[in-house]
């Protein structure tokens, strides 16, 4: 199991999704919340809002949420873990 004190700052990020049920809209339909973290300090780099209908991240939305964690840290990871969403 990962903890944080495992890690060092900046060394890894965490895609998840932030929701167990969809998040229903009444316009544009229901949608997950996926989140991209620091594994060490827990800060929330950013999030993406993805129709529940989709597999997952589009390549899209996949390189929007990466392009926001390196603004805030100004580099990338060295490691990404991607569970199944």
């Amino acid at each position: 199991m990962l903890h944080p004190r495992t890690f060092q700052v900046n060394e890894a990020w965490i895609v998840f999704k932030l929701n167990g049920v969809p998040v229903t809209t009444g316009e544009d339909g229901d949608f997950n919340a996926i989140a991209l973290m620091d594994a060490a300090s827990c800060f929330l780099l950013g999030a993406e809002f993805v129709p529940a209908a989709s597999a997952g991240l589009s390549e899209v939305e996949a390189k929007r949420l990466l392009n926001s964690g390196k603004a805030r840290k100004q580099e990338l990871p060295k490691t990404l873990y991607v569970p199944e969403i």
